[in-house]
């Protein structure tokens, strides 16, 4: 199909009407934010046979793009509002991936609530994917990397490992959907700026340590973690009790878990204790954050013994 059949047929109904999208009659959206708003902006490109299989199909490739970019405005506190969408066609893409991939884009924005506000397609022999997204925060409201203290306490959300998994196994449900469809935690974001928790935060997307040494970069701190409060789910569990070749550090360098990684100072743990509760989601302190002594900048990985681990990999490099 040509691209402004496809635009008609697939994309138009994805811009719910919204007025930013000029119904996708222009090249450009305009967007309106209230006077005590700031904009948030993330682009995240997939590339075939890197970030996804041309097989998973286009459900599970749409509902995965669309999700990973959301975990951007969930680590910055911010509410989302549209997205724009660029990608690749080849003889692949009929009108069945088309249709799929258009369901799998709906499907996320009925449950957080933004619309698609434009885009643009090209012709290449390789499948890829970019979404551009915005977002709305307070003014001088947004959680970043740069924020974390020394003597904070490092929380995470949900479990950490299934996504890695889920790459290995077509026998666990519940590991395989949390590959293809990552939950963005943009409910905790927003509640940790409205309640003034956090001030810092990022999104596991490389992995745990990798994601987490970013932060303490930008903030200058050291982290100390321990493995023994890392959070695993009960198929994680089983996997890691049960497979001798699976490692913790597998599980924790593994990426695509989508989960947050914050800063709290220990005074408010137990209002995190009360957020967790509310949100009825899991988050874990699993360490903290210490003032460096060398200027590295280094995260040190503790076992129950109190035993150095080797971290041999931090997750996945760009």
């Amino acid at each position: 199909m040509r691209e402004f059949q496809l635009i008609e047929k697939f994309f138009k109904p994805l811009t719910k009407s919204c007025e930013a999208s000029q119904n996708l009659t222009d090249d450009v959206a305009k967007i309106s934010l209230k006077k005590d708003e700031e904009l948030v902006i993330s682009k995240d490109v997939f590339v075939e046979d890197v970030h996804f299989l041309r097989e998973d199909g286009g459900f599970k490739i749409a509902s995965k793009l669309l999700r990973t970019n959301l975990s951007d405005l969930a680590a910055s506190g911010a509410t989302p509002l549209y997205y724009m969408l660029g990608f690749s066609k080849n003889k692949h893409v009929d009108e069945e991936f088309c249709s799929e991939f258009a369901q799998g884009l709906k499907s996320v924005q009925d449950e957080f609530g933004l619309c698609l506000i434009g885009g643009d397609t090209v012709s290449a022999k390789k499948l890829f994917f970019s979404i551009t997204i915005f977002g709305s925060v307070k003014k001088g409201k947004t959680l970043s990397r740069n924020q974390a203290k020394d003597g904070d306490l490092i929380f995470v959300s949900g479990s950490i490992g299934d996504a890695f998994l889920g790459r290995k196994t077509a026998f666990d449900r519940h590991v395989i959907a949390r590959h293809f469809f990552p939950t963005p935690r943009i409910n905790l974001g927003k509640k940790l700026l409205e309640n003034n928790l956090s001030k810092c935060a990022i999104d596991v997307s490389d992995g745990l340590l990798a994601d987490l040494r970013h932060i303490c970069e930008a903030s200058k701190l050291d982290a100390e973690i321990y493995s023994q409060k890392i959070p695993l789910s009960k198929s994680a569990q089983k996997f890691f009790e049960t497979n001798s070749k699976i490692k913790l550090t597998d599980l924790i360098s593994g990426g695509d878990d989508y989960e947050l990684i914050f800063a709290v100072n220990p005074r408010d743990r137990k209002k995190i204790a009360e957020l967790s509760k509310s949100l009825k989601l899991d988050i874990t302190c699993i360490g903290e954050f210490n003032k460096s002594a060398d200027k590295k900048f280094q995260i040190t990985l503790q076992d129950e013994k109190n035993t150095k681990i080797n971290i041999k990999k931090f997750g996945h490099e760009h």
